[in-house]
């Protein structure tokens, strides 16, 4: 594989709050995994073996988690010391880029090995200066993400966050997963700041379009994207349905839990270190580590000191 991968890992996660509060949020546990795991995990299937991860600044706790956890990563790890925007944390790799083409994608999100994969095929045989990934998206969704002019194999324009239906270029968005080539760096370092006070993506990506690169695209059918707690419990449900290994009665259950017979855990995730109080219910649960509970709990995301409830596992 002809590609470096880069991931950007320097959010805040603010939606999060405050499950993300003390923990940068890749490291929030998905099956009792943090999200960056799975994401290195897949990246290394798709044969991609030097990684680099844009960090805030002061986070100690996923440089020791990755260099514990994957002790042969080629891995490099780049501090963004300001949050000025997703251009602006991609600009910060360019040292590091050893390749004439590299991935890029969000901390927050996870695509499959085969997609990665086929991704990177894509960019190289059609020698497009940039590949998008694509994603069907409803409108209401889109309004916090971006539409997309998809047409003949090319992308003509990305518009972020439409606001009414007539803003709305397709029903495609543009996921957290891009591969570019060096020449993008050029347009970063040109780029001016946006209302918002930040140096964004799409407004790079739109200048390069402009300007006659080719911009290409390939379709997704399912992205794992963790923006709120909703979609934390979400996703550890849906992953916990589709694990075959691992489970004890349907559970997935850490490291030094403790529980005896009286409770009742139905289709749920406990973390390392969690004690549960006898005769406790736990039904569609995702616990973090280190909890301890002594009340019932039903389609929850439960943490030491807060939990949230919800009402809707199929959204």
């Amino acid at each position: 594989m002809t590609l470096s991968a880069f991931i950007l890992a320097a959010g805040k996660g603010t939606r999060l709050y405050p499950f993300s509060l003390n923990i940068p949020k890749p490291m929030l546990p998905l099956i009792n995994k943090p999200i960056i795991f799975h994401s290195i995990e897949r990246l290394l299937k798709a044969g991609i073996v030097n990684i680099g991860i844009v960090i805030q600044k002061d986070d100690h706790i996923m440089p020791s988690y990755i260099r514990e956890t994957f002790p042969d990563l080629q891995s490099s790890f780049i501090v963004q010391e300001e949050a000025l925007g997703t251009a602006h944390a991609v600009l910060q790799i360019k040292k590091y880029v050893s390749t004439e083409n590299f991935l890029v994608i969000a901390g927050d999100s996870l695509f499959s090995a085969s997609y990665l994969s086929k991704l990177s095929k894509v960019h190289l045989e059609e020698d497009n200066a940039i590949t998008l990934s694509l994603e069907k998206m409803d409108f209401d969704l889109m309004q916090q993400s971006s539409t997309v002019d998809y047409r003949d194999g090319r992308v003509w324009k990305v518009r972020e966050k439409p606001e009414t239906p007539a803003d709305v270029l397709s029903d495609l968005n543009s996921a957290a997963l891009y591969i570019f080539s060096q020449s993008f760096f050029s347009t970063l370092e040109d780029m001016t700041k946006t209302k918002r006070g930040e140096y964004e993506l799409v407004t790079a990506i739109n200048k390069n379009i402009h300007q006659g690169y080719r911009v290409g695209g390939l379709i997704t059918k399912r992205v794992c994207h963790i923006s709120t707690s909703y979609d934390l419990w979400r996703f550890n449900l849906q992953f916990l349905n589709r694990t075959q290994n691992n489970k004890v009665n349907g559970n997935i259950i850490g490291n030094n839990v403790c529980f005896d017979g009286s409770s009742i855990i139905k289709n749920s995730i406990l973390g390392n270190n969690c004690v549960i109080s006898k005769g406790v219910t736990l039904k569609n649960c995702v616990v973090f580590p280190n909890t301890s509970i002594d009340q019932n709990f039903e389609n929850s995301l439960v943490k030491s000191d807060y939990y949230e409830c919800y009402t809707n596992i199929s959204k």
